[in-house]
């Protein structure tokens, strides 16, 4: 339709095509969204509550590694169970790290997160890590985030 368009006595047909375009895109988004809402109502209901709590989430909690913590802390709480003490009666293991890799800098940044548990309430002991000193944040209980030094 638009190459016959050109032609000054088929002008009227820029604005047929243009209409069919049109027609097409709403006949699609209708077929689409009458699939979705009365074939499945269920499965677009629960998308749409999973996509509210995400977002609800990330708005609700600044920081990612308390809401894993949160979300597999039963996890962990059973995988301490299991946990032999040490030498000296106490229980320390990391049970969880996560590193960021910043490029910001020639050679760049290697940052991690950690989850560990520690039952000696020793916060020296406790940010004691690898790379040297880390800051330490209580999650719950003998529960600890461990922040060590980007390097």
């Amino acid at each position: 339709m638009f190459t016959i368009a050109y032609v000054d006595k088929y002008a009227v047909l820029w604005s047929w095509a243009y209409g069919l375009i049109v027609l097409h895109v709403l006949g699609l988004i209708w077929c689409a969204g009458a699939c979705i809402l009365l074939l499945m109502p269920r499965q677009l209901l629960s998308f749409l509550f999973a996509a509210i709590f995400v977002i609800g989430m990330q708005l609700l909690s600044p920081d990612p590694i308390w809401l894993h913590f949160k979300l597999h802390e039963d996890e962990y709480r059973s995988l301490v169970s299991k946990l032999p003490p040490s030498q000296d009666g106490h229980v320390s293991a990391i049970l969880y790290s996560y590193g960021t890799y910043i490029r910001s800098t020639p050679g760049g940044y290697l940052c991690s997160t950690e989850i560990i548990y520690d039952d000696s309430q020793d916060l020296a002991h406790i940010s004691n890590s690898s790379e040297g000193r880390a800051q330490v944040a209580r999650l719950d209980g003998n529960f600890y985030l461990r922040y060590p030094p980007c390097g």
